[in-house]
């Protein structure tokens, strides 16, 4: 969704030629043959000629990318050190060994058989060792709750971690597939990303972007950059960040680890790491830090040591989400008239949208919590010149959103 918005600019500026090969299968993994594509994609790109490659897309696409960069000699972070970024269980276990302050306790979770799991001190945060967009995550009151997770969790995750599970037997020694859950205690506090880079052993941090939930919830209203968080806490987390992927030996690539911190108690914990940038906030950094991280990753790809920094125009900017908690009908998306006028209005404005006209946001993926129908990212002097740049933009953009009622129901699906 972002690379179409991104990619371009972002090659003619480090003067790389960009070759797209596969499709996004982030969404339906099940059917992904993952070591028959490897096989293939590196045949063509030694047919190609290319010097790197790299991938933005979480799942499979970053453990694929650091595959086919092994498979051909390239740079990129090694398949084994992707993985155990992305199996939440093993991660966990590297985090304990090398920044144990930041790792809430944990319990690994066989959702066919959760009964080993009851004796938790519960409330717990439960997540599939390796998830998607929220899926199956959430806080859980007690042993009942888990076991319907758990139930609800099993037939989903069986054909969602097939790439993963072919991955992890190809490329490690890890004895549990990616078809568990875990169990973790509870977190609270400021939610924040912190997105950072590895160049041939060095590691960078690009910067720290703030999460701001929705009150009571744990969808994201917005995320903005740069963090409010004292600078004392930020270099803190960056830290934390540096030597977790030092540990694993992470190298030639981007990374980006959540974290919580807990004001009241001064602690940092670890929510998950990722290997790979953030392709949301790529725009954010270049209005703030004058760099799009697109151009970072196609640098280091390319074996180029990574401009991190120039003149930016703008002092902060955010990636605002459209969202709703009930159900709607799409009576009207923006129109391509609408969209060349905000376009104009807001130069820097990166606009997509998530419904479609005549259809309910349900149809739509969303994270089983609430519905998402647009995200808007925009730069400004300060986090309120933002939010009223951002108000003006969603007024020019005109959608029109019914609630769903029986009539509309039968409507949307006619």
């Amino acid at each position: 969704m972002w690379d179409e918005a991104e990619v371009p600019a972002a090659a003619a500026r480090g003067c790389f030629t960009v070759r797209t090969y596969g499709t996004d299968v982030s969404e339906d993994p099940a059917g992904f043959d993952a070591p028959s594509f490897i096989e293939a994609a590196a045949a063509t790109i030694r047919a190609e000629g290319c010097e790197g490659v790299m991938a933005s897309d979480d799942y499979p696409g970053s453990i694929v990318a650091a595959a086919l960069a092994q498979e051909l000699g390239m740079p990129g972070p090694s398949p084994e050190a992707a993985l155990r970024c992305q199996h939440k269980y093993y991660s966990r276990l590297a985090q304990r060994e090398c920044v144990p302050e930041a790792v809430p306790d944990f319990t690994l979770i066989d959702p066919r058989d959760p009964t080993a799991a009851m004796a938790l001190r519960f409330p717990v945060f439960v997540k599939p060792v390796k998830s998607f967009f929220s899926l199956f995550a959430r806080e859980v009151p007690d042993a009942d709750a888990l076991r319907s997770l758990a139930a609800s969790a099993r037939e989903h995750l069986s054909g969602f971690v097939r790439p993963l599970d072919q991955l992890l037997a190809r490329y490690t020694d890890f004895e549990r597939g990616g078809g568990y859950l875990i169990a973790e205690d509870c977190l609270r506090g400021a939610q924040v990303t912190v997105e950072g880079c590895v160049f041939r052993g060095e590691t960078r941090i690009i910067g720290v972007v703030d999460s701001i939930m929705y009150p009571g919830t744990i969808s994201f209203a917005r995320f903005e950059y740069p963090s409010a968080l004292p600078r004392e806490v930020q270099q803190r987390m960056g830290d934390i960040a540096a030597r977790f992927v030092r540990h694993i030996g992470f190298d030639d690539g981007l990374f980006n680890v959540e974290m919580m911190y807990d004001a009241d108690l001064d602690a940092i914990h670890i929510i998950e790491v990722n290997p790979r940038m953030c392709p949301q906030f790529a725009d954010l950094m270049e209005k703030v830090n004058g760099v799009n991280t697109y151009e970072v990753a196609l640098s280091i790809a390319a074996g180029r040591r990574p401009v991190l920094k120039r003149p930016a125009p703008f002092g902060a900017a955010a990636s605002v989400v459209a969202r709703v908690f009930d159900d709607r009908l799409v009576k009207r998306v923006p129109h391509t008239a609408d969209l060349q006028r905000v376009a104009r209005s807001f130069p820097d404005a990166r606009v997509k949208v998530l419904c479609r006209e005549g259809h309910r946001l349900s149809e739509e993926l969303q994270d089983g919590n609430s519905f998402r129908y647009a995200l808007v990212n925009l730069g400004g002097d300060d986090r309120r010149h933002i939010a009223a740049r951002h108000a003006r933009a969603m007024r020019e953009l005109s959608f029109d959103l019914e609630p769903v009622t029986v009539n509309a129901r039968a409507e949307s699906q006619s």
